[in-house]
């Protein structure tokens, strides 16, 4: 067997994120999700590419790795794969002597061979998630989402202020100035414009007052297969109102209308909101792993 670490060219994007759609199914086991890429592209199309690690056995792709941050790596295993030891031993020495001098987190949830190379290899258990699934195979109920009265639209470039302004609210809170709206829609184009761009769906709710409240991008993976939540936020000045079900429900149903068998997310335990607001349907409780040293 041979098995290589590579990382890809920006051309290559595309053909990353097939083969990644193709490890996604139901149950969700809370793995590196296109969607999650496609929030990521964020950085621009080089930068994305240079933070993807993609490993290949005899020429095919069976583990993507993305980095999330300077000491973050998100992961998915091809299934058929996700109890071979001997792939997870290799690919937890390469992860090993990444981590080497600093303390890392590695997210490989259902990969049941990694993690437990992992644990061999020292690291332990880091803060819990749980993965979190909403089947869309029969009829919505959209009972919440009506109650909510609110007006929901496709976000695109001529509403991306109000895009942004809701995710800033929601997930920083800190005052948003001109500069910032100007670099954070900048960044959101690269989102809605970029590699992943065809697998996007973007809504923003508005309230009775024509007020942006709540916003969500959820993402396809292709028919059949489950469709991400990333992000989903209500303006900190409209909790309590019922808005993050309501644009949740309206993410649901667009995924639905685009052929995904199932809505899902990962959520932090450490954010009983977020859960609150989420749970939907089963769960199945997992975690990361970070280094030890």
């Amino acid at each position: 067997m041979t098995l290589v670490c590579l990382t890809p060219d920006p051309e290559q994007l595309n053909a990353v994120a097939a083969r990644l759609s193709l490890w996604q199914s139901d149950p969700w086991v809370g793995h590196l999700h296109p969607g999650d890429l496609g929030w990521h592209s964020s950085v621009g199309a080089e930068q994305m590419a240079a933070d993807l690690r993609v490993w290949e056995r005899d020429g095919q792709p069976i583990a993507i790795g993305m980095a999330d941050g300077p000491a973050v790596l998100r992961m998915a295993v091809d299934p058929e794969a996700a109890e071979d030891r001997e792939v997870a031993e290799r690919i937890a020495v390469d992860l090993d002597e990444t981590a080497t001098g600093r303390e890392a987190v590695i997210e490989a949830r259902g990969a049941t061979a990694l993690r437990k190379a992992l644990r061999g290899a020292g690291w332990v258990e880091d803060e819990p998630w749980t993965p979190m699934t909403m089947e869309l195979t029969t009829p919505l109920d959209l009972t919440r989402l009506d109650q909510a009265r609110l007006r929901i639209v496709d976000a695109g470039l001529d509403t991306a202020s109000d895009w942004a302004g809701v995710h800033w609210s929601s997930f920083r809170g800190t005052p948003f100035d001109d500069d910032s709206r100007s670099r954070f829609v900048d960044r959101w184009a690269q989102i809605i414009n970029g590699p992943f761009a065809d697998r996007a769906h973007s809504l923003i709710a508005y309230d009775a007052d024509g007020s942006p409240v709540a916003v969500t991008t959820v993402w396809t993976a292709g028919p059949g297969r489950p469709g991400l939540v990333e992000p989903m936020g209500v303006h900190r000045e409209r909790h309590g109102k019922g808005y993050g079900v309501a644009i949740t429900l309206a993410g649901a149903r667009t995924l639905q209308r685009h052929g995904a068998s199932s809505v899902v997310v990962a959520a932090e335990n450490s954010n009983p909101a977020a859960l609150a607001t989420y749970r939907a349907g089963a769960m199945i409780r997992t975690c990361g792993w970070r280094s030890a040293r």
